[in-house]
């Protein structure tokens, strides 16, 4: 059976966030969720996941455009990246920050790494990354979550692709990074229940081992979130149907196993 993981976007973001990913990752219905650690309510949302930190599930979700000192708009920032514009020396000690809070409030490492909005692929960005998780995590590198995309995935994942998942996952892998390579789940976050369910059926059906699928669950619609009713609707689908759709995709959930590298994944 293939194994996919699901991994929630956005923990630390917001109270309404933070409780669908917890009560996902209580039921099993989650591989694990990236961390936003810059968020102001951080420390309370790592406490609130105290009891599920042996888990191995918590990784870190690089942000650059919402909660980080370094933070300007998605569009600015790609724009910069892709010239070379960034301050490198300012984006290593950022992320060596955003990692040294991941690791304080929970006593362990990341079990994977991938970025808000998909900005750790971008140029100068994806170096700067590499450079970090290298250097402080020898010996034990965390998972890398691949924005990867295949033709057939639709032209918003073709689109995020195209700014730096090749050229990461190259360079992960030479540097020896487990990684997943393909992301399903980019979809504009419009529509209703019933179509986000469709929209799952049909990325569980075709994704290979080993690939992701992201999610952004929430339990309501709480005041500037752009994405709030989304969020409720996605939260929905993953609590009441995630398993009869994956059986039905003929796919399990994989998890992060970092006692054993060489399987990668269990089922």
């Amino acid at each position: 059976m293939r194994a996919v993981f699901v991994t929630a976007d956005d923990y630390g973001y917001n109270p309404a966030v933070d409780a669908a990913i917890l009560d996902l990752l209580q039921a099993g219905r989650l591989s694990g969720t990236g961390c936003m650690t810059r968020s102001p309510r951080w420390q309370d949302a790592a406490q609130q996941a105290r009891s599920l930190l042996d888990e191995g599930c918590f990784g870190l979700h690089v942000d650059l455009t919402e909660f980080s000192p370094l933070r300007r708009g998605l569009w600015p920032l790609i724009a910069a990246s892709l010239c070379w514009r960034l301050d490198d020396a300012a984006l290593r000690d950022e992320i060596d920050h955003q990692c040294a809070l991941f690791e304080e409030a929970t006593g362990q490492i990341p079990a994977y790494v991938d970025g808000h909005q998909h900005v750790h692929q971008l140029p100068q960005v994806r170096d700067a990354l590499l450079e970090v998780l290298t250097r402080r995590y020898a010996g034990r590198l965390p998972w890398l979550r691949i924005s990867g995309a295949r033709p057939g995935d639709g032209s918003k994942s073709l689109f995020i692709a195209a700014l730096g998942a090749p050229a990461l996952e190259r360079r992960a892998t030479a540097a020896g990074f487990r990684v997943m390579p393909r992301l399903l789940g980019a979809y504009g976050f419009d529509g209703d229940t019933a179509g986000y369910r469709r929209r799952l059926a049909v990325w569980l059906s075709g994704a290979a081992d080993g690939d992701a699928v992201m999610v952004h669950p929430g339990t309501a619609a709480l005041p500037d979130d752009p994405i709030g009713d989304a969020r409720m609707r996605e939260y929905a689908v993953l609590r009441e149907d995630l398993p009869a759709v994956m059986a039905a995709a003929g796919v399990g959930l994989a998890r992060f196993d970092a006692d054993t590298p060489e399987r990668g994944f269990k089922t």
